[in-house]
């Protein structure tokens, strides 16, 4: 019986093809508020592009440090301490539930939502379908939440988290673990859809739960890893899913 769908977030729902800006743009315009805060509270800091420089430096560290088969996730309040650590700031006096809020994350200019990501998730609404997303990403789910709601994608997720909230990387099986078990399925009642196999198969075989790879790019190879089955399009799902779970909608 199917119960819930899972998906995977950046590749999958946001396509990122047209994102507008560099990355040292963007973390500029992330960090100002920050570096604002920071600065108001008497701390000495460097200069917003000595800042981005090192915060983007030391989130590079923390991504490489990403290794199996712990598959550890480092936290975003984590990578802002490492940051604060170089330029010599006194972290105790920090308060970083402060520093997160003013970090400005938000919907990124020319990401958009899949053309074909509205039309699933009404179908599996209509259905019933519980829904969910995990994504490897080292900031908490409340900033990337507001990428959702502005793409209108937010009110179909009955559950969201990050590597990051869990502190382990996709492919270790404990993301997609709870996930299942915040909606309160088991693993063979659930799928899950990603884009990248070594992720996302790899990592929902290991939980117990059927994959399917949506390749969006023609180009892309599964390799080693097999999923039990293959899209080029989201709105490929429900014939896929009526051949495992006949009459689940």
């Amino acid at each position: 019986m199917l119960r819930a769908v899972i998906f995977d977030m950046d590749e999958t729902l946001l396509d990122w093809s047209k994102r507008e800006g560099t990355w040292v743009e963007i973390t500029q315009t992330h960090l100002r508020p920050v570096h604002a805060y920071l600065t108001a509270a008497g701390h000495k800091v460097p200069a917003l592009g000595e800042l981005a420089e090192l915060y983007s430096d030391h989130s590079r560290k923390a991504w490489e440090s990403i290794v199996p088969p712990e598959w550890n996730c480092p936290r975003q309040e984590d990578i802002f301490r490492a940051t604060f650590h170089a330029i010599q700031l006194e972290t105790a006096q920090i308060d970083f539930g402060e520093v997160q809020k003013r970090f400005g994350w938000g919907p990124i200019p020319g990401v958009r939502a899949f053309d074909d990501v509205d039309e699933i998730l009404r179908i599996l609404r209509a259905a019933k379908i519980k829904m969910g997303l995990v994504t490897n990403a080292a900031m908490p789910m409340w900033m990337r939440d507001a990428e959702l709601k502005e793409l209108g994608i937010l009110h179909y997720l009955d559950v969201r988290l990050t590597a990051g909230d869990v502190g382990k990387f996709k492919p270790h099986p404990h993301p997609f673990q709870v996930a299942l078990e915040r909606l309160k399925v088991s693993p063979t009642e659930a799928v899950f859809v990603g884009d990248r196999v070594e992720d996302d198969v790899v990592g929902a075989h290991a939980a117990g739960m059927r994959a399917v790879w949506l390749r969006r790019g023609a180009s892309a190879a599964e390799g080693l890893f097999k999923s039990n089955a293959t899209i080029s399009a989201l709105t490929e799902l429900p014939v896929i899913l009526d051949g495992w779970y006949p009459g689940w909608r």
